[in-house]
């Protein structure tokens, strides 16, 4: 079952127009500022350099860099070949800013907080569509407030968290409409050469598949299995550089435990700390609401929630991915009750929405630009002197990659 909607003859929300333009402008503005405001505390630090300087090498060199550099991933890799996942994302790093301009880095950071923005509404108006705008943004702010900020930076990840809504809002349209399953193949050949959590669209696709044999509908069951699964295997396998070993070695880091014991992101969630069992409070809050309101969910959005849950009690990495599914499953919820929908009456209030819309994240951008370009020199100064920088950039040595905050700089 998906849900049935009830309809009502009027808002039964006191609304005017201009509540809907200030309510979705500052929604959409915060949306772009705070994780912003994230960035700076961290800056261009840590293992960014890392990417960039890989792909400087890539560019410099007309291939991609898929040679093991001596030793640098230490005793827990060093027995097995290196596979560069995310070669595509550090090309592209580097061709956006090649002479390390601060400004272009959050330039690159803000355009794909709009895409995540689109991608999400994309999705909730597929899950949701008549959602009102209010609660719509509102979702999306807790999302953009209380989960992204976690892990904003300028790592391969940031086009994960926008390809992930893309493809929720993918699978949900193919639950009626089976050519959405196209979409499929073009989103694995770019996200396969980008990110490992592209294995997150067989996954998926899996589980749909399966739900389709529970309905008993074979054929969809079957197409979804080859369109969705096998045909995504085969594209990652034939049109990235590692060819199978980008599906083998994704797996294999996951499950490392020289990765999973020592580096934080990979372990367990920690309930001791507020913020994490503030949220496992919210999962449990959440069903509790459902519950009680009695809502109708489709099984497969429950599988959904359920898994990204799991996943991210046992790896704190996948926070992002679970806060935005939660704002999804919850959207879907406050979709089907009518006081929340048509808080104004038809017909009014588009051009209040229109431009909210436009304002907001203009604002947003236009705040998180002057506030950056203020504190560039905080966020953007380095680790080590200057004068060291200068040295070991004029004279030959023969550092390759160190993915630490000084080691950056040394690259």
């Amino acid at each position: 079952m998906t849900g049935r909607v009830e309809h009502q003859a009027g808002p039964r929300v006191v609304w005017i127009p201009r509540f809907r333009f200030y309510t979705v402008f500052v929604f959409m503005g915060l949306s772009v500022v705070v994780p912003l405001l994230n960035f700076m505390r961290t800056g261009l630090r840590g293992d960014f350099w890392w990417v960039w300087n890989t792909g400087r090498w890539m560019a410099h060199h007309h291939r991609v860099l898929m040679a093991d550099p001596a030793g640098w991933n230490g005793a827990g890799l060093a027995a097995r070949p290196w596979v560069d996942l995310e070669w595509g994302w550090e090309w592209f790093l580097y061709l956006v800013n090649p002479h390390l301009h601060p400004m272009v880095f959050i330039g690159v950071l803000m355009l794909f907080e709009i895409l995540m923005m689109a991608a999400f509404y994309w999705a909730v108006k597929a899950m949701a569509p008549h959602l009102t705008p209010e609660a719509l943004w509102g979702l999306y702010t807790v999302y953009a407030v209380v989960f992204f900020p976690f892990t904003i930076r300028l790592r391969a990840e940031l086009f994960s968290y926008a390809a992930f809504p893309f493809l929720i809002g993918i699978l949900w349209r193919l639950r009626t409409d089976g050519r959405w399953r196209w979409a499929l193949m073009p989103l694995t050949l770019v996200w396969s050469n980008v990110h490992g959590s592209w294995l997150m669209i067989p996954v998926l696709m899996a589980l749909q598949a399966l739900d389709r044999l529970r309905q008993r509908r074979l054929r969809a069951a079957l197409a979804d299995a080859l369109y969705g699964v096998a045909g995504p295997l085969a594209v990652a396998a034939a049109l990235t550089p590692a060819h199978l070993k980008t599906l083998t070695y994704a797996w294999w880091l996951d499950h490392n435990h020289y990765i999973t014991q020592y580096i934080l992101e990979w372990q367990p969630v920690n309930f001791h700390a507020i913020t994490f069992l503030a949220m496992a409070l919210a999962v449990f809050g959440a069903w509790w609401w459902r519950a009680r309101a009695g809502t109708a969910y489709p099984l497969i959005l429950d599988v959904w929630f359920v898994g990204i849950t799991l996943a991210f009690f046992d790896e704190v990495r996948m926070i992002t991915y679970f806060g935005m599914l939660f704002v999804l499953w919850m959207g879907f919820g406050l979709g089907q009750k009518p006081r929340y929908n048509d808080w104004l009456l038809e017909g009014s209030g588009r051009g209040s929405l229109r431009a909210a819309v436009l304002a907001g994240p203009l604002a947003g951008v236009v705040a998180a630009g002057l506030v950056t370009y203020a504190g560039q020199a905080h966020w953007a100064s380095p680790v080590v002197p200057a004068a060291m920088i200068r040295h070991l950039s004029r004279d030959p040595h023969h550092v390759v990659l160190a993915p630490i905050d000084d080691g950056g700089y040394l690259e």
